[in-house]
């Protein structure tokens, strides 16, 4: 028996190429995924709940309760009674495990460390040991790359699922550094002796230097104590360069800026340590594919003009610029290397330049020098300031500093968020969403936009994430700075931005849940949980 359908009316036309031509239909948007199934405890006005992924009770408010390790779990939820921490099924309806531990602490994603008779261990969220209590403490290096551990003041390595990498052999480990900018490398001292272990590859192996100073291009810039000068290894940490050079600059396009000198000139070797470019700059940038920024020395023994140069040394862009520099933007203005780009400036007069920004891979001026500020944020983003774009009042370093606000706009000149209200973004690690800052401090609002610039989370929490795997994105507030820092759940959406719970503050502090469509979920009277105001003393 044959099935019959019945197509579209615009796509039987479309078929007919013969009577039509030129239908232009644009492919259906992809559909947002549906939020993952969880379990994700909740607690405001010191009552807790229980809410799925659908913003529907899993536990009510008013339950017994009361105290819950507020984080998003797959089908359970650890709450506290008496002295301990106990795990209870999602629903709430039984005890999973019951005296855990009187100590509980989060550490990567899905893993908690937990005490016993003084020792630490590894559990997962479902209470199962991933590492049984034997260790004096446990905590995460890096952003939640790795998990340290120590024995007897011996430092051992985990990975993030809490997998064993080391003994506890190592006397000390670097802990907190963006290891991104350290080709990935841990670094770790055992009896004198320098080791490394890769939170890429998963290699750990004995190394010929101590420190990293820079990484690109599957190449690092090395040191080591004791020994002079600047060395050059590979991504999997073979020294190619020997020590020796006064200074190498950052690697790329096959080359690496040297200088022999503190008041020497520089120039470029390759990989093997050849030179190739004779050292006659005042400096010399990171090359890109096709060039690289070098300043040629005044006349003065100052800063000439700067250009940039192809692997054979002539000019691909004649010297016309006053600076030139890393692409990056950082809290404190253009800071940061960034492969293929670097910024360049033009001095206005005695007080004032205006910068832009050039393509290395292509050779051109992407960004004339019209700028106040620029720079490279993510793939073909650029954050902006203008000369004439607001500035507004932030904390830097605790104190209260003027800084410009920022825009985004791609790599055409296109707008995509003006420059009023942020003063920096950072591209996530899933590398499809930016968060935009209000200020500089832990404590200050943030935002999220994807990269065409569509504001999916407006500035209301101080920390928003990702979890692409469970189609969320979860809101936190963070109160406090640094190591005092206290950072609460307080909302989810979908990752297209659309709300499936949230939570309001009254200006008395207390707070009230709310749907996607703004219906409370709970307390449905809120002001009932605002503080009584102080009592007023009377006049004698």
């Amino acid at each position: 028996m044959k099935h019959l359908f019945t197509a579209p009316r615009a796509a039987l036309l479309c078929a007919l190429p013969m009577l039509l031509a030129g239908c232009d239909q644009q492919p259906p948007a992809a559909a947002t995924p549906p939020v993952a199934a969880m379990t994700i405890p909740l607690c405001v006005n010191d009552e807790c709940a229980v809410l799925d992924q659908n913003g529907a009770f899993r536990v009510a408010p008013g339950s017994e309760y009361t105290q819950i390790y507020t984080q998003p779990f797959t089908d359970a939820f650890i709450f506290g009674r008496g002295d301990y921490w106990h795990l209870a099924s999602g629903d709430g309806k039984r005890v999973i495990r019951a005296d855990i531990t009187d100590s509980l602490y989060a550490l990567t994603p899905g893993l908690f460390g937990f005490v016993r008779d003084g020792k630490v261990g590894v559990m997962d969220e479902q209470g199962k040991e991933v590492q049984p209590a034997i260790f004096d403490t446990v905590f995460v290096g890096g952003d939640n790359q790795f998990i340290v551990y120590e024995i007897d003041e011996l430092r051992g390595i985990l990975t993030p699922k809490g997998e064993k990498v080391s003994e506890a052999v190592f006397d000390s480990t670097y802990v907190r550094e963006d290891f991104a900018k350290r080709g990935n490398w841990v670094l770790a001292e055992r009896q004198e002796q320098h080791w490394g272990y890769n939170l890429q590859t998963q290699v750990l192996r004995q190394l010929d230097f101590d420190t990293i100073l820079s990484a690109a291009d599957e190449h690092l810039v090395v040191s080591r104590e004791g020994t002079t000068g600047k060395g050059l290894a590979d991504a999997a940490g073979n020294l190619v360069i020997p020590f020796g050079r006064y200074w190498l600059g950052m690697p790329g396009g096959g080359l690496v800026a040297f200088r022999d000198g503190y008041d020497k000139p520089c120039g470029y070797l390759d990989y093997q340590g050849k030179v190739v470019i004779e050292a006659q700059y005042q400096s010399c940038e990171t090359f890109g594919k096709t060039g690289g920024m070098v300043q040629l020395q005044g006349d003065d023994g100052g800063r000439g003009k700067a250009g940039m140069i192809g692997q054979d040394g002539k000019w691909l862009i004649e010297p016309e610029f006053d600076s030139v520099g890393d692409a990056g933007m950082g809290l404190l203005g253009m800071s940061g290397h960034r492969a293929g780009f670097n910024h360049i400036g033009k001095l206005q007069n005695a007080f004032q330049a205006t910068y832009g920004t050039v393509d290395l891979d292509q050779g051109k001026v992407l960004f004339q020098p019209t700028y106040q500020q620029i720079g490279l944020v993510a793939p073909k983003r650029f954050a902006f300031t203008e000369l004439k774009s607001p500035r507004k009042t932030v904390k830097l370093f605790g104190m209260p500093s003027e800084a410009p606000t920022f825009g985004l706009m791609d790599d055409q000149g296109k707008v995509l968020v003006k420059p009023e209200q942020y003063v920096s973004y950072k591209l996530l690690a899933d590398g499809h969403h930016l968060l935009a800052a209000e200020g500089s401090s832990t404590d200050a609002l943030r935002a999220l936009y994807d990269l065409d610039g569509k504001l999916l989370v407006p500035a209301k929490w101080q920390d928003v994430t990702v979890d692409e795997a469970r189609g969320a994105i979860f809101g936190y507030r963070v109160e406090g700075n640094g190591d005092d820092a206290v950072r609460t759940l307080r909302a989810l959406y979908r990752l297209d931005g659309s709300v499936v719970f949230d939570t309001n503050r009254l200006p008395c502090g207390a707070e009230q849940v709310v749907d996607g469509k703004g219906q409370v979920l709970w307390p449905k009277d809120a002001q009932a949980y605002c503080p009584a105001p102080e009592p007023v003393a009377e006049a004698s």
